[in-house]
């Protein structure tokens, strides 16, 4: 099969769809494949690393969206449309019910199209949607740190101190919601550093799960609203982590708990791809990250992975790749034949919206 790997041309998305590596591993199992020249440029992959992995490498995106399954990051923009046909499988994160006009318009070309972030498994687990989560856990945790300096680079001075003790100076305290992905990791940064974290859950069962895994400084406690307004006053460091999939993230701050909080500590709110949970978030850029509500650093930027491509890259690769060469391998029927979870991820064929979450958030707009 002819697959195209295009350079993703979303604003500040510096991630490639597929390494070198994972090119190399699809060219052995006899696929074509196609790259656009510097698609791979900003995470560090060179036109020549995709070269010596067995790809071709094209000056037009035209040359890329002409293979049978075109592979992305981020979903297509309108420019990008016109590259629609009925021949045409596209594998991508799609998140449909937020761009109704691109669900239409893969409609009326006739695509094929697969979203990662609804590829499920039979234990309710979304694979590809992990290892993002994973890594946006991690660079929210580093943001944090960065931005509680008196010195961040931002103009906006944070506190001034260390996330561990410093002589008398204890552990500084960071209040992370939500334990699933993103907060496992957020808190897997801190925690070595030395910081003092409580992880609130509202899952008990993931409660009880965590309490004998996690790092010796982190504590998983119940979250309720009262035990997180005890909590905020003496919060360093607080890091929204509580996302639903395919919905508005929960809205579990007030501006007057906000108001709670010591000047200069820093909230970043991860849950800003899905709207945000507090109501002093708006999404921020990594051109002006932070800003200022009730004396508090708000760090409320969108893609977080795409701060990390070359480790973002990775991780997708690795997440993705059996999946694709499936496809390849076998055709999308076969696939969805030895596969269940690539059957959850066709969001739409032949003209129709198949997945029921999709259709259902798309006939609400």
């Amino acid at each position: 099969m002819r697959i195209g790997i295009p350079k993703e041309i979303k604003n500040r998305e510096h991630r490639v769809s597929v390494t070198p590596d994972g090119v190399k591993a699809l060219v052995a199992a006899g696929h074509a494949l196609v790259v656009e020249v510097a698609a791979g440029a900003d995470s560090s992959f060179s036109d020549q690393s995709y070269i010596d992995a067995g790809a071709t490498v094209v000056t037009a995106a035209e040359e890329v969206w002409c293979c049978e399954l075109v592979v992305k990051v981020k979903e297509p923009l309108a420019s990008e449309y016109c590259y629609f046909r009925p021949e045409l499988m596209l594998f991508t994160y799609l998140h449909l019910a937020a761009v109704p006009e691109l669900a239409s318009s893969l409609q009326s070309a006739g695509v094929c199209a697969i979203g990662y972030e609804t590829v499920q498994l039979d234990s309710g687990q979304l694979p590809l949607l992990a290892p993002m989560s994973q890594v946006a856990g991690k660079v929210a945790a580093q943001l944090a740190v960065q931005y509680l300096q008196k010195e961040s680079g931002t103009g906006i001075t944070g506190m001034g101190r260390l996330v561990g003790p410093m002589g008398a100076q204890p552990a500084a305290k960071v209040v992370i919601l939500g334990a699933g992905n993103v907060g496992i990791s957020a808190a897997e940064v801190v925690a070595p550093l030395g910081a003092a974290v409580m992880l609130l859950e509202a899952d008990d069962r993931r409660i009880d799960q965590l309490q004998h895994q996690t790092h010796e400084n982190i504590q998983v406690v119940h979250y309720t609203h009262a035990n997180l307004l005890k909590l905020l006053p003496d919060c360093d460091i607080l890091i929204g982590a509580a996302l639903i999939p395919g919905k508005h993230a929960p809205m579990l701050l007030k501006r007057s708990d906000i108001a709670r909080m010591k000047q200069g500590c820093v909230f970043v709110d991860v849950a800003i791809d899905q709207g945000g949970m507090s109501e002093t978030s708006r999404a921020t850029s990594f051109a002006e990250p932070v800003y200022l509500e009730e004396g508090v650093i708000h760090c409320c930027l969108p893609n977080l992975p795409s701060a990390v491509p070359q480790s973002s890259t990775a991780a997708l690769t690795h997440a993705t790749l059996p999946y694709i060469q499936k496809i390849a391998d076998l055709g999308l029927d076969a696939a969805i034949k030895e596969d269940p979870a690539i059957k959850l991820g066709v969001n739409i064929r032949d003209g129709k919206i198949v997945h029921k979450g999709v259709r259902a958030a798309l006939s609400s707009k």
